[in-house]
């Protein structure tokens, strides 16, 4: 991947976690100043081929790291999160950076002035390492950008595969080492995605739960921010600090009688028969340990098909304005523009009714949860395509259109979802003490209750075996040699 192999430094987090960093920083044993020039030497050297970031924020980091080692040595503690480089999908303002959305039209005024996100993570003292590539205008799963570049899956040396989107950037930076975590958005499915063909792990939070103003609207009905980070102590760490939680421990918890619904149609349509195996290899795992798996099917989620277009492409037009959308639709990357164009045959009635339909749908999906701990998912139907097929190839092309079909669900039904890539790890007592991130794949995601603010505490609990079926295991990875 790397001409100048010898001058990479490790990843900071390839035998460690963000704790475990922070505690570094705090005994002195590693400045702030060191550990965000240790990021930027990597993102240096990676960044070009696996573009990443679109803007860096280098001379800035590195200030406001100074600062940050000022405050730990006077004995200043902001949190766990103090001091932790990041980055920040470009769809969020962030004061002092540019913001283009992804696109060469001009957009900045409609994402508006920093939001409340951004500053609640510079109130925790994260450094803010630079803006990540993301499709247009967040709309899209692929990750493929035809005028900003689409950034490189980094499980794959020799092929450019799907990165997956919208925040696809964010993905591809957390996974090759190049951000302790990122910020993404997620309106269908835009951080579960590229977490999941990028191989860490990504939080949709429950609508609502994370403010979203300083961000694009490309649907304030959809749309949800979520961290995107290496495994699911850091996730916990990220969400819990962010929210105020200062009680960061993981718990073992038992599987033996938890109750979980094993999603059928329309999840298990159209799925690769190497995800399907793997998500049945999942529940057969979890039944090994005592867990009652019951297959369920919930038919309002046919329902995104309709919903999705009346209310997302009616939302960004709002956002533009009609007059301004019509003068810019045609600069837009086809994909988005075609997309966003649905909203201009909606007509009013059918957007309020989608609109009630939904919050409809946030109520029902309640009953679910009062039977099952957590609904089960595979996350997308196929593995990462390679991106000149996918441009090039009709099939494929329309295939990768189908990568949001088993996330855009949980955004209509408001609920939180969780996509992790897991082995077992468990202690001698069948008790599950943490998630540890060790293979790659599309495979699983876990849907919770509307604001379930235990998320991380109450359920560690989905194991499985390794399994590496979308790039095979000779394939460099960031976890190994590949970016370390």
């Amino acid at each position: 991947m790397n001409n100048n192999k010898e001058t990479l430094p490790d990843d900071p987090l390839v035998k460690s976690n963000i704790d475990e960093m922070g505690m570094k920083l705090r005994d002195g044993s590693l400045t702030c100043v060191e550990l965000t020039s240790i990021y930027y030497r990597r993102i240096n050297i990676l960044n070009p081929k696996l573009k990443a970031y679109i803007y860096l924020n280098e001379d800035k980091a590195l200030s406001w790291a100074e600062g940050i080692d000022k405050l730990f040595s006077n004995g200043v503690d902001l949190g766990p999160l103090m001091g932790i480089p990041i980055a920040i999908k470009d769809i969020c303002s962030v004061n002092g950076m540019p913001t283009t959305n992804g696109s060469n039209i001009i957009s900045d005024d409609i994402t508006g002035p920093e939001g409340s996100l951004v500053k609640r993570l510079k109130s925790l003292g994260c450094i803010i390492l630079g803006k990540t590539h993301t499709v247009e205008f967040a709309l899209g799963a692929t990750g493929l950008n035809k005028y900003k570049g689409t950034p490189r899956n980094p499980w794959d040396e020799n092929v450019h595969r799907m990165p997956g989107g919208s925040s696809s950037g964010s993905a591809v930076a957390v996974a090759s080492g190049l951000a302790a975590f990122a910020i993404g958005t997620d309106t269908g499915g835009s951080v579960r995605i590229p977490a999941s063909l990028n191989g860490i792990v990504g939080l949709k939070t429950t609508k609502n739960r994370w403010a979203t103003d300083g961000i694009f609207p490309l649907s304030p009905t959809l749309d949800t921010p979520g961290p995107i980070a290496r495994d699911v102590k850091d996730t916990k760490l990220i969400f819990d600090t962010f929210n105020g939680n200062s009680d960061n421990a993981l718990k073992p918890i038992q599987i033996k009688n938890m109750s979980f619904g094993k999603l059928k149609e329309p999840f298990t349509t159209n799925l690769d028969p190497q995800v399907m195996e793997a998500y049945e290899n999942i529940c057969d795992e979890l039944k090994k340990l005592g867990a009652k798996i019951e297959e369920i099917i919930i038919p309002e989620a046919n329902e995104k098909a309709s919903l999705f277009p009346k209310i997302v492409g009616s939302e960004i037009i709002s956002a533009f304005g009609i007059d301004r959308f019509k003068e810019n639709v045609d600069e837009m990357d086809p994909i988005t523009g075609n997309r966003a164009k649905l909203g201009l045959n909606v007509h009013s009635f059918e957007y309020i009714s989608a609109k009630q339909r939904v919050s409809e749908l946030e109520v029902m999906v309640n009953q679910y949860f009062m039977k099952y701990d957590a609904l089960l998912s595979p996350t997308t139907v196929m593995q990462a395509l390679d991106v000149n097929k996918a441009e090039i190839g009709k099939e494929l092309h329309e295939r990768s259109l189908l990568a949001s079909a088993n996330t855009q669900p949980v955004n209509i039904f408001g609920i939180c979802a969780y996509y992790l890539l897991f082995k077992d790890f468990l202690d001698r007592k069948g008790q599950i003490l943490f998630i540890l991130l060790l293979s790659f794949h599309p495979y699983l995601a876990i849907y919770f209750p509307r604001f379930f603010s235990d998320l991380f505490g109450h359920l560690y609990l989905i194991i499985m075996r390794e399994h590496s079926y979308l790039i095979q295991p000779s394939v460099n990875t960031p976890n190994n040699q590949g970016y370390s």
